[in-house]
């Protein structure tokens, strides 16, 4: 789970800090007749320490499992993307579907070019297209991979957060008010079809978080 070491690294952070800020506090405080002033930054030096060293031990490793996941995950959307292409990819297709920026898109697509020794065609607007050679590769492996598509069903309005919902639903279909408000009269109904899956929970999340009642249906046709 990814929450564990992120969240248990906070744990030990807040930890350590208060107890060496007990350790401060207590240094700092120049009353002589404070009972167990030494026991007290003993145990915040003995407690503090390891909470802290250890809160940034998991905060250094949950860096670095978020990295190599995001690598793997790079990986796949590249691949993926250069076998559907027959070894040809843009910066823009491998930006949109990785969801990252074109800077890094490109950035990325060059390393993998040196490290491939692919090649280059530019369009008449100069625009790059990087050519990596698959070499005699399975012509059922070049097959672009069946992509899903997701409807988006609107279940439930509550009444007390139609106005809400409806104000949500338009922003996300870009329909007129009427157009939505008689939409919600005759639930459940697809708000939203043949979309991928990240738009769908998109819609969902967006729809939930304002109160309304939401079904992602894979396509089967």
């Amino acid at each position: 789970m990814a929450w564990v070491k992120p969240t248990g690294s906070m744990l030990l952070l807040l930890l350590g800090f208060l107890c060496l800020g007990r350790v401060v506090e207590t240094g700092l405080d120049q009353n002589p007749n404070r009972v167990g002033k030494r026991e007290t930054m003993t145990a915040g030096l003995l407690l503090g320490l390891p909470a802290t060293l250890g809160g940034v031990g998991l905060g250094i490793s949950a860096r670095r499992d978020r990295r190599r996941l995001e690598a793997q995950r790079l990986r796949q959307v590249f691949f993926v993307l250069t076998k559907a292409g027959r070894g040809k990819v843009t910066a823009l297709r491998f930006a949109m579907e990785a969801g990252i920026s074109g800077d890094r898109a490109t950035a990325y697509l060059s390393d993998r070019a040196r490290e491939y020794d692919a090649t280059f065609q530019v369009d008449r607007e100069g625009g790059i297209t990087y050519c990596f050679n698959l070499g005699e590769v399975d012509s059922r492996l070049l097959r672009p991979a069946p992509v899903n598509r997701f409807d988006v069903v609107l279940e439930a309005v509550p009444p007390a957060k139609q106005r809400e919902i409806i104000r949500t639903v338009q922003q996300l279909t870009g329909l007129d008010w009427k157009a939505v408000k008689a939409l919600v009269r005759t639930l459940p109904q697809p708000i939203q079809t043949g979309a991928s899956q990240a738009t769908a929970e998109d819609f969902k999340r967006a729809l939930e978080a304002v109160g309304a009642q939401v079904l992602v249906v894979l396509r089967t046709e």
